[in-house]
């Protein structure tokens, strides 16, 4: 019988991030590897935010919630930017499970 590989300490992970101005907060976000994550964004301006390593990149108008669900199978620390203007806002850093 071969073992069956844990998924053990996997979790889905809701992260609320706000951008205003040129910053997000919180400005970094940490996750461990495997982890369900989803980023729930609100933004006080038009905002097309763009996840480096994962080359995600998600439309977030004000008033209109945006959601960017992803697994975190890539370790390593993550520009998060403004993808327009190249702004870093944050970062995501993702740990070795």
């Amino acid at each position: 019988m071969r073992p069956v590989p844990s998924s053990e300490g996997i979790q889905a992970r809701a992260v609320d991030l706000e951008v205003g101005g040129n910053a997000m907060t919180p400005d970094e976000v940490t996750l461990s590897e495997g982890d369900q994550a989803t980023f729930n964004i609100t933004t006080d301006r038009p905002v097309d935010l763009h996840l480096h390593g994962y080359d995600l990149t998600e439309e977030v108008s004000p008033g209109e919630p945006a959601e960017l669900s992803f697994e975190a199978n890539i370790t390593g620390r993550f520009e998060i930017e403004e993808e327009q203007s190249h702004t870093e806002l944050g970062t995501l850093l993702v740990e070795p499970r």
